[in-house]
């Protein structure tokens, strides 16, 4: 059942929560930015765009940055775990 939380992945699967709860907030602000557009000032319209940009990149960034501490954190555990076998 790989599917269904465990207490071995409850950390794997807060931190997907953590990330689509953010990802649907983002998508949510380009909801509201692209559905009021008409009534913004360009000015407005391009800090939006800006601001969504960035939270974007912030997320890709992070999410990638999560990932690959938890992968190398991962490896290692398992590279002890191989030298503690060897002995």
């Amino acid at each position: 059942m790989k599917g269904f939380i465990t207490k071995e992945n409850l950390w794997y699967r807060t931190q997907q929560l953590i990330i689509l709860v953010l990802h649907l907030i983002l998508l949510r602000w380009m909801f509201y930015t692209l559905s009021n557009s008409g009534r913004f000032s360009t000015v407005e319209v391009f800090y939006h765009f800006i601001g969504m940009s960035i939270m974007g990149a912030l997320l890709i960034r992070g999410s990638a940055y999560w990932a690959r501490h938890h992968y190398i954190k991962e490896i290692k555990h398992e590279q002890e775990l191989k030298q503690d076998n060897t002995k």
